[in-house]
């Protein structure tokens, strides 16, 4: 049986949080690290980030591919 690391399941978390809220997915997911940590949840805080830094290294794959 298959178990994704951390990272694969970031990854494909971003992918599937990027292709439903386009360029808004890394703000979003960046307003939803903030409000963790608010709430003292640091671990949700540092897994947020990491879905907000791979939905905009995914924007920039996407862009660097038209041009």
């Amino acid at each position: 049986m298959w178990m994704p690391t951390e990272d694969e399941a970031v990854e494909i978390f971003a992918r599937h949080f990027a292709a439903r809220h386009r360029a808004g997915a890394s703000p979003r997911a960046r307003q939803k690290a903030e409000s963790l940590k608010s709430q003292g949840d640091l671990r949700g805080h540092q897994i947020w980030n990491a879905v907000a830094d791979t939905a905009e290294r995914l924007r920039q794959e996407k862009r660097q591919a038209t041009h």
